[in-house]
């Protein structure tokens, strides 16, 4: 009877089974139904690594006295999954892929953009057309133009979005 009974706790995720093989065969559907409620559908692979990574930190680190296994694997995963999109999200934002000869035909004649560009600035205000400008050529991140104009760096974003919006509207 005790026997039945602690494998139906297993079943039920109120304890961790005994091999973190027969965890991972357990809580696989749970990883792929928590990347699939966080819209994870590129680099698929990578992110299922990730979500048996943290299966496996959460199977190192359960205390059962804490609570039941299946809670625990299930934050676990969902926070390192979470965590990864924020990387990746910070990263892409931060960072621009651009195609070798992409750039070359577009940087060719620097001088010739820049102008282009401020006569297309007209109609938004001369601080929104120096923070595109300071954002665009001269790559300042939104804290060091804050720092620049005197400015709370919210108001410098606001400033920033304002413009552009503007400006697609106007081309």
């Amino acid at each position: 009877m005790q026997r039945n009974q602690n494998k139906d706790n297993i079943f039920s995720g109120e304890i961790k089974p005994a091999t973190f093989e027969d965890c991972l065969k357990q809580y696989e559907r749970m990883i792929k139904s928590i990347m699939k409620k966080l819209g994870i559908f590129k680099m698929h692979e990578e992110y299922y690594q990730i979500g048996q990574i943290a299966l496996w930190v959460a199977y190192e680190k359960h205390q059962s006295e804490k609570g039941s296994f299946s809670n625990y694997a299930f934050l676990t995963v969902r926070g390192h999954l979470l965590n990864e999109l924020s990387k990746e999200s910070k990263y892409e934002d931060r960072f621009v892929v651009v195609d070798q000869q992409k750039e070359e035909k577009y940087y060719t004649d620097e001088a010739c953009l820049f102008e282009d560009f401020i006569s297309h600035l007209d109609g938004i205000s001369p601080i929104q057309q120096k923070i595109l400008i300071e954002r665009f050529y001269l790559n300042k991140s939104f804290s060091e133009i804050a720092t620049k104009f005197n400015m709370q760096e919210p108001s410098i974003r606001s400033s920033y979005r304002y413009a552009l919006k503007r400006l697609r509207n106007k081309l």
